[in-house]
């Protein structure tokens, strides 16, 4: 939604007949970028180890149950248990399968929370990179041509992106 407000405001922006050709404009890939960070990697190395490790458990957990279903439904076949006992069984495997749902929804959980944990201080220092790239070279606008290509053609932009490179220490 707010790409697409920035995208209809530069629009009325550029159909204002303000001029534009005193400004200076570049555009970068952020995710190109973001690729050749070492911390990207470094984090999505965390993450799948950790994702790893849960579900790993989910699987354990998951196999428990369905042994514990198998044991029941032999007994039951077999006619050894009693009604009450019948319907203890079931309760218990009821449940067994909702903590297991409750489980998977837990693992989402920690998985996202770790992204934003690992990720964020990346995303702030290509965002503080392309900040001072913007400054210290005098551009108004840096368009970000990973996502949403609103700008399909502009004839006084530059690709900025070896300068940000630059100020990450990705050459």
């Amino acid at each position: 939604m707010r790409n697409a407000l920035l995208a209809f405001g530069l629009f009325i922006f550029f159909l204002s007949g303000t001029q534009l050709s005193a400004q200076r404009m570049g555009y970068t890939n952020s995710l190109l970028l973001l690729n050749q960070m070492p911390e990207i990697a470094q984090a999505d190395t965390a993450i799948m180890v950790l994702r790893d490790s849960l579900l790993a458990d989910g699987e354990s957990r998951a196999k428990l149950l369905q042994e514990k279903y198998l044991k029941y439904m032999e007994e039951a076949q077999k006619g050894i248990l009693t009604p009450v006992e019948s319907q203890k069984r079931e309760a218990e495997i009821q449940k067994g399968q909702d903590d297991l749902q409750q489980y998977e929804q837990q693992i989402k959980n920690w998985l996202s929370d770790k992204r934003e944990v690992l990720y964020g201080p990346v995303l702030e220092k290509l965002q503080q990179a392309i900040d001072e790239v913007g400054k210290e070279n005098g551009f108004q606008f840096i368009f970000d041509v990973s996502s949403l290509n609103i700008i399909v053609y502009a004839e006084e932009s530059e690709d900025v992106t070896p300068l940000i490179k630059a100020k990450l220490g990705l050459e």
